[in-house]
């Protein structure tokens, strides 16, 4: 069912999507404000969609005419070009997409040269959503795993992670609200063992809303608001299914280099469950703290459930380039819920590779 009305929802909204071609085409047609409103929007992380803002709130289009407002967001609109051209690791990538559509004969219909470039170039809005690593030694040093399917389990193996998300709407409500959906993979590999399986993956697609609440530079502690729906499993099935569904909501705050999750969710009913008790584990929510200094980050995630059955989360990533594209990746872990199939065992593990996004 939440499947379902996930699809659902994503057909809807994807109809109605306004994104930087939208609001440009609005632009053209003489729709300032709705144009002004959704530049607004994508301008936090957009160039393009930053220089149209103040190139409107230069001519007074769609919103009270303001130099000193347009001079700002010209000047964030080169800062924001500026840092993606300098540590984008797509961009030859990108440089060499295009030089392998100019290859291609123009035809004579603008349409089906448009989906020819579409074709060729395959840009598309993703970005990551948590982080996306691979660790090549992940001990656990506590006590054992348990054996699957006959197999004889290590303490060593390979983890890795796999995490997307697609902007793609946007001020439905003038709120200045982002429509998202995200896709997050943890798998652990026995990699070390003869037969090389998979232990565990564990799969969760997301939809949610962002909704800002903060202007650029007013100081509010409180930044934005995510609330979505969500399903994860292990995709096992029978009685070793993990699965459960929830609403969630985040609230992001910021202090000095200080960033804060706050992260709360209930569980949804669900038609057959196979492990009630899962939320005992799970808890109702995590906090979690991002602390950069120069070039490091750390985050630590904590969830206690009050019931001696929490967690705690450290993970720390340094540069390995001078691109926002490799970065040496530490992972330490303490209590329950690492993993759906270990989700009421204790386990404690540290984890050393790399990873492609912070």
């Amino acid at each position: 069912m939440l499947r379902i009305i996930l699809i659902t929802l994503l057909a809807l909204l994807l109809e109605a999507s306004v994104l930087f071609d939208e609001a440009n085409s609005l632009y053209e047609k003489g729709h300032y404000k709705e144009a002004f409103e959704t530049f607004k929007v994508l301008a936090i992380d957009d160039p393009d969609a930053a220089y149209m803002l103040a190139k409107m709130y230069e001519q007074g289009q769609g919103c009270d005419k303001s130099e000193q407002k347009a001079g700002e967001w010209y000047k964030e609109s080169s800062r924001i070009y500026y840092e993606q051209a300098k540590h984008s690791p797509l961009r030859d990538v990108q440089k060499q997409q295009k030089e392998i559509f100019k290859t291609l004969d123009k035809v004579d219909d603008n349409e089906t040269q448009e989906t020819l470039r579409q074709y060729a170039q395959s840009l598309y809005n993703f970005k990551a959503h948590n982080a996306n690593y691979f660790l090549p030694f992940s001990y656990r040093y506590d006590e054992d795993y348990a054996d699957v399917n006959g197999h004889k389990t290590d303490k060593v193996e390979s983890e890795f992670q796999v995490s997307l998300k697609y902007d793609f709407a946007a001020n439905f409500f003038n709120l200045r609200e982002i429509y998202s959906v995200a896709y997050t993979q943890k798998s652990f590999w026995q990699s070390y063992s003869d037969s090389a399986f998979f232990r565990e993956s564990n799969y969760n697609p997301e939809f949610f809303v962002t909704f800002p609440t903060s202007e650029m530079g007013d100081g509010r502690l409180l930044k934005a608001i995510r609330v979505g729906v969500a399903h994860e499993s292990n995709g096992r099935g029978s009685t070793n299914e993990r699965s459960w569904n929830y609403l969630n909501t985040s609230l992001f705050f910021q202090y000095d280099i200080l960033l804060v999750e706050l992260k709360l969710w209930a569980r949804l009913p669900d038609p057959i469950d196979y492990n009630p008790e899962l939320i005992d584990t799970m808890g109702h929510g995590y906090l979690k703290f991002v602390i950069p200094y120069k070039k490091h980050l750390l985050d630590v995630k904590i969830r206690d459930n009050f019931n001696s059955k929490g967690s705690t989360e450290f993970n720390y990533t340094y540069p390995m380039s001078n691109k926002d594209d490799l970065f040496f990746y530490m992972k330490f872990f303490n209590g329950y819920g690492e993993s759906l199939i270990d989700y009421d065992n204790h386990v404690k593990k540290v984890g050393i590779g790399f990873s492609i996004s912070r």
